[in-house]
């Protein structure tokens, strides 16, 4: 484990010792800004906050993912039991990098007077976020050049994208027949949704749980087939 966490450590530093690490800082300051201009209260903090730093930090995780793929890595990767602990310090770093933007934002906002919340259901924030989070980051490891294999990661984007349109657009798919695209759909975004649902609406029963827990396992699930990916791949690590 300490392992895990030097090396994620040096990936942090790597990316915001590079020019690549201004791309998630101006991210947040302008999600910041544009985001909270006209105030938010909690329950749109735990959605579009959830939503639009979690975006910020998959972004984050991805280019921790393109500092991991070069060269300068390798001594340290090699003093690793597996693959997946260098992936653990990918997330690990990712994960961590959009929690600190996330206090950045929500504490500025707060002394800007543009952010209204309430004590102490806004601890419900941590394990709701931090589980979303966990999801974008193990996300952005399974669509990273640095595990994919050929088009993989391509296709992956594509499904992505793909599922993000037909979410927007179930209403219009719904009027044109395709009834069972909008239950894929449902089916798909259900951890997300009703998570983000039951949290902003003060709800912390079971549906939260389970929605909780179902995007946790969706998590795991897509860290173990970043891990599938890389474990073989032929690497070459280039400067």
């Amino acid at each position: 484990m300490s392992r895990v966490w030097v090396l994620t450590g040096y990936l942090v530093r790597a990316l915001f010792g590079s020019l690549a690490g201004i791309a998630p800082l101006a991210a947040a300051v302008a999600f910041g800004f544009i985001a909270f201009e006209y105030g938010m209260d909690q329950a749109q903090l735990i959605t579009v906050g959830g939503l639009g730093i979690g975006a910020i930090g998959f972004l984050a995780t991805l280019l921790m993912a393109g500092k991991a793929d070069r060269a300068s890595t390798y001594l340290l990767a090699g003093r690793l039991h597996s693959r997946a602990e260098l992936l653990a310090a990918i997330g690990a770093g990712g994960w961590s990098v959009t929690w600190a933007l996330a206090l950045g934002i929500v504490a500025a906002n707060l002394l800007a007077g543009r952010l209204t919340l309430s004590w102490p259901s806004l601890l419900w924030i941590v394990p709701t976020w931090s589980a979303l989070w966990l999801f974008t980051s193990a996300l952005a490891l399974a669509l990273s050049g640095l595990v994919g294999r050929g088009a993989s990661s391509l296709l992956g984007y594509v499904l992505l994208v793909a599922l993000l349109v037909a979410n927007d657009r179930r209403t219009e798919l719904a009027e044109r027949g395709a009834g069972w695209a909008v239950r894929i759909v449902e089916r798909l975004t259900w951890p997300v949704g009703t998570l983000l649902a039951e949290a902003s609406g003060g709800l912390y029963g079971r549906t939260y749980l389970v929605a909780l827990a179902l995007l946790l396992l969706v998590a795991v699930a897509l860290f173990l087939l970043a891990d599938y990916l890389f474990r073989d791949k032929d690497l070459l690590w280039s400067e």
